[in-house]
């Protein structure tokens, strides 16, 4: 491999290992390390008819079930595809039409969410824990009371990363959006584990940005998403949740990785799933064409076109926080490769994997996904990543 391409892998398996952290909760399935990876082919440049063969190479590094790819450019998608099996142990092929979990890539979209509701008037970006839940003020510890939403979306709030609150669980009496409501306040009544103002990355901070949107916009999280995010973005094809049938292959199922390979999850298995209350944080699935509309809004904002927000709130969305952290995106000022200003985010529960990320002077955006989960799953996106990297820059 020459000096150049080898310096440009370093750095994107830092900037990767970096964002890993960035991702839902796995559940402790990290799985066997990777493979050893043979030479890359080389990436060619966008429109050349050879995306599939570069995804099948990447996938067949570390013998994941499938991969997805989808590449936006200039305000429309410029290439995607899809390669292997729903599931390993079935011949099934994917489809592009086929939704896959986006673990915390939901984040940027419940973000968004915000951002709707702010320019509605109904939430504000500072709007603090006990003004949207007065009643339930005198339980919370001091160290949360004055906690807004902005720092609950870019992990600045001081809360611990992931909980385990049985009143809030799946089976558990009450509406989603009471679960939410009572773990919030329970999660509040405890002190921070780091001060407030400093980076640390939280799960349930986005449960509780979650329930604030639903305490202020009037209806479940879910509901308030797919009506205002989702509807006019024209994202028809997502959902919530593992996507399919439980006991039918009629989506890609998820995938635990094992030394002896990749085991597929059922639905009707309880780990197919994070707690529904925890969607907020990294329940969204969705369609390569559903996402390719989200990067595309988002690059559209930040060059300076409103959509389904003005580019002030926008700018607000991409501008970092809390370190390299914005609202949803961790943001770079140099992504590694193309050099240029870009917004980065990766996602798993365990049993998928995502990783996106938006170079809005480019122009450009790539979102890959695979139906598995651990250290293995990660590699094929990172070998796939660069190869997608090199190709924009080759096609300039």
């Amino acid at each position: 491999m020459p000096k150049s391409a080898k310096n440009a892998a370093v750095a994107l398996v830092a900037a990767s290992l970096w964002l890993a952290s960035c991702g839902g909760d796995d559940k402790g399935n990290r799985g066997p390390p990777p493979m050893p990876v043979p030479p890359a082919p080389a990436a060619g440049v966008v429109g050349d008819n050879r995306l599939a063969e570069l995804a099948e190479w990447a996938r067949d590094t570390q013998d994941v079930p499938a991969m997805a790819v989808v590449l936006v450019r200039n305000g429309q998608i410029a290439e995607s595809v899809v390669v292997g099996r729903r599931s390993a142990a079935s011949s099934v092929p994917v489809t592009l039409s086929d939704r896959w979990h986006m673990g915390s890539l939901t984040k940027a979209m419940t973000a968004t969410l915000a951002a709707v509701l702010v320019e509605d008037g109904v939430i504000d970006w500072d709007t603090t824990a006990q003004q949207v839940w007065p009643e339930a003020a005198s339980q919370m510890h001091a160290d949360f009371r004055d906690a807004t939403l902005r720092q609950f979306l870019s992990h600045t709030s001081g809360l611990r990363r992931d909980d385990n609150f049985g009143p809030a669980q799946d089976g558990a009496p009450g509406t989603v959006t009471e679960k939410r409501r009572a773990w919030a306040v329970d999660l509040l009544s405890h002190g921070a584990l780091v001060n407030r103002g400093v980076f640390s990355y939280s799960n349930v901070g986005y449960m509780i940005a979650g329930a604030m949107l639903e305490a202020r916009g009037g209806a479940s999280w879910e509901t308030l998403l797919t009506d205002r995010v989702f509807a006019p973005l024209g994202m028809v094809r997502s959902g919530f949740g593992a996507p399919g049938t439980a006991g039918q292959l009629d989506q890609p199922l998820g995938h635990r990785s094992e030394s002896r390979g990749f085991s597929p999850v059922d639905l009707t298995n309880p780990d197919a799933n994070i707690p529904i209350a925890v969607g907020p944080a990294g329940s969204v699935h969705t369609t390569l064409d559903d996402y390719a509309r989200f990067m595309l809004a988002h690059i559209d904002g930040e060059r300076g076109t409103p959509n389904l927000v003005s580019v002030e709130s926008y700018r607000v969305l991409h501008e970092g926080v809390g370190g390299n952290y914005a609202l949803g995106w961790g943001a770079q000022s140099a992504l590694s490769t193309l050099g240029a200003a870009g917004l980065t985010h990766t996602g798993t529960i365990g049993l998928w994997y995502s990783l996106v990320w938006l170079a809005p002077t480019l122009d450009a955006g790539v979102m890959i996904a695979v139906n598995g989960g651990g250290d293995r799953s990660l590699a094929a996106i990172e070998q796939m990543d660069l190869l997608m990297r090199q190709r924009v820059m080759a096609s300039r």
